[in-house]
């Protein structure tokens, strides 16, 4: 095989782009007895991949093939009681059975009032915002035209 040859086969090599085919070639030539010295560093890689690809294993090796069921079942339970847990805890307070009902129609009708008078007053304060909005927006427009 032709030194110029090896040479762009080693490149290729340790830029991980040869197929396995090359490489044999490769192995092949750095097991020989001569190799040219500017070679000869390379000689001692490919001779130790040679030998071991030839290594086999003396011992079998049994793994434990059965799993630990116990933390499963650790994780299950936590996950059961943390489901039950939300359950009991989340649970809405029982309703007051006079809550809002008046014999009166009179006291109704002011409790009404009283409540759409706080309503409003909410509604007139959130209202009251929306006048920055419309100062944006009408500055917006001064500059968009």
């Amino acid at each position: 095989m032709e030194l110029s040859n090896i040479e762009k086969l080693l490149e290729k090599y340790f830029e991980g782009e040869t197929t396995i085919s090359e490489e044999k070639e490769l192995k092949v030539y750095f097991t020989r007895e001569t190799v040219p010295t500017h070679l000869e560093r390379y000689k001692d890689l490919f001779q130790f991949f040679s030998k071991e690809s030839t290594i086999t294993a003396t011992k079998d090796l049994k793994l434990k093939t059965q799993r630990k069921t116990r933390y499963a079942w650790v994780g299950v339970a936590a996950s059961v009681v943390l489901i039950a847990g939300m359950f009991l805890t989340n649970q809405p307070p029982k309703p007051d059975k006079n809550l809002g009902t008046y014999e009166d129609p009179e006291i109704a009708l002011e409790e009404t009032k009283k409540i759409l008078n706080m309503v409003s007053q909410y509604m007139n304060e959130g209202k009251q915002e929306l006048v920055y909005l419309k100062e944006f927006e009408n500055t917006k427009n001064k500059f968009i035209k």
